[in-house]
């Protein structure tokens, strides 16, 4: 099956190339390149640490996340979920108790987790995780609290309420087919298509993580492709995992967008300025 493109103002998609590559389609991750989450997930995952702790009648004095742990997570390619990076730091902070319970002398800093994590790899997160740290903490119910945390519970507004667009032009104006591939399920998804006003975007084109198609994996890219017919995808991402996924994938380029991944070229604060810079769209 082949799918014939968009036909927006941007252009016809034909004859578009970066340095002598012509992509054939846009595949583009969610948080972090179509929408500013950082608020939101970080902040699900402090809440989800910190109430865990405290609900394990454990000393919650400091904070359950940062922005610094946060960078160390998404630079290993293993570690994506906002439930799972909660689970594994809180089973990883008590194997640290010295019998305190104080979260501040449990919880590794920056270059601690980056040891700790060095030698899991990639693909097998969460197993490394149960073989190497008791399990204290549930992942069930861990993944519960983030769940109530982001989308909102008991009448109270979810921390989704916190994101904002990176980009503010609609699917159809672009000058090739659009595709997402996202770690997020389908019904978070849905949130992130109103935020980004692509309510009519086809539940077809997206990969969601309730497809089983997992980052790193290139699955979600080979889905995609051979679904639709494409052979030369330009992949916009933010994450080791993404950089990953096209890796094992092979094909088309990679784009990544944001600081996480500064060392990879192309690299583009946004997506408008990746879309002008390498095949010249200004719609």
């Amino acid at each position: 099956m082949t799918f014939q493109g968009n036909r927006g103002k941007g252009g016809t998609g034909g004859g578009l190339g970066v340095a002598g590559f012509a992509p054939d389609c846009l595949i583009f991750d969610v948080d972090g390149v179509l929408i500013d989450s950082s608020a939101s997930y970080q902040e699900t995952i402090r809440m989800a640490v910190e109430g865990e702790w405290g609900a394990a009648s454990l000393i919650v004095d400091a904070p359950g996340y940062s922005p610094a742990l946060n960078t160390v997570f998404k630079r290993h390619g293993g570690f994506n979920d906002d439930d799972h990076i909660a689970w594994g730091l809180l089973n990883i902070a008590a194997s640290r108790d010295p019998g305190t319970g104080r979260l501040s002398e449990c919880i590794p800093d920056p270059g601690e987790l980056a040891a700790i994590i060095r030698p899991c790899g990639a693909g097998s997160a969460r197993r490394w995780l149960e073989e190497n740290f008791a399990g204290r903490f549930s992942l069930g119910r861990v993944a519960d609290r983030c769940m109530k945390i982001y989308r909102g519970s008991d009448g109270q507004p979810g921390a989704y309420a916190a994101e904002k667009p990176m980009f503010d032009a609609h699917w159809r104006d672009l000058p090739l087919p659009v595709y997402v591939f996202t770690g997020r399920e389908s019904r978070d998804w849905e949130l992130g298509k109103g935020i980004l006003s692509w309510d009519d975007f086809p539940d077809e084109r997206a990969v969601t993580s309730d497809s089983g198609m997992l980052k790193p994996s290139p699955e979600g890219l080979e889905f995609i492709c051979r679904r639709f017919g494409h052979a030369s995808p330009l992949f916009f991402g933010d994450t080791a995992s993404d950089k990953m996924s096209y890796e094992a994938f092979g094909r088309g380029r990679f784009v990544a967008i944001g600081s996480v991944l500064g060392s990879w070229a192309p690299n583009f604060p946004c997506v408008r300025d990746a879309l002008s810079n390498l095949i010249g769209w200004r719609g």
